[in-house]
């Protein structure tokens, strides 16, 4: 059964091919049909000042700008953004880091489905609870 498309937009920043690929297949298995991606902070920062996603896959380790700094930014533009953010990096410093820098969510990689789909769960129930205030 498909489920029914979701009015909410998201950017996937990866540097690896691969794993654009596969959030980008999740999201539009879970009815997210506007998609962008970017394959590094610096493009990842751009993409979200031009088209403003309402969700943000942000990788942790990236050449040209890390993560973090690309977290920083984004919120910077937008301290309600919602950024998800994927990584091999499990080290408690590290994970505390982010969420001080302001990420909603941790996806460890590699995830499960499972593990994917209730962390987009979390996300669009909070988009569609903004949605409602306004």
């Amino acid at each position: 059964m498909k489920p029914r498309p979701l009015p909410y937009s998201a950017l996937v920043v990866d540097d690896s091919p691969h794993m654009r690929i596969l959030l980008m297949r999740l999201l539009q298995r879970n009815g997210i049909s506007s998609i962008e991606s970017a394959v590094d902070g610096a493009e990842g920062v751009k993409r979200y000042k031009s088209s403003k996603p309402d969700i943000v896959f942000l990788d942790a380790i990236m050449p040209e700008k890390d993560g973090l700094t690309a977290l920083q930014e984004i919120k910077i533009l937008n301290p309600d953004s919602i950024v998800v953010m994927t990584t091999s990096l499990s080290e408690r410093a590290k994970v505390l880091q982010f969420k001080d820098a302001g990420a909603n969510y941790y996806l460890l990689k590699p995830f499960e489905e499972e593990k994917f789909i209730d962390t987009l769960g979390k996300v669009v129930a909070i988009l569609a609870q903004r949605a409602k205030k306004e």
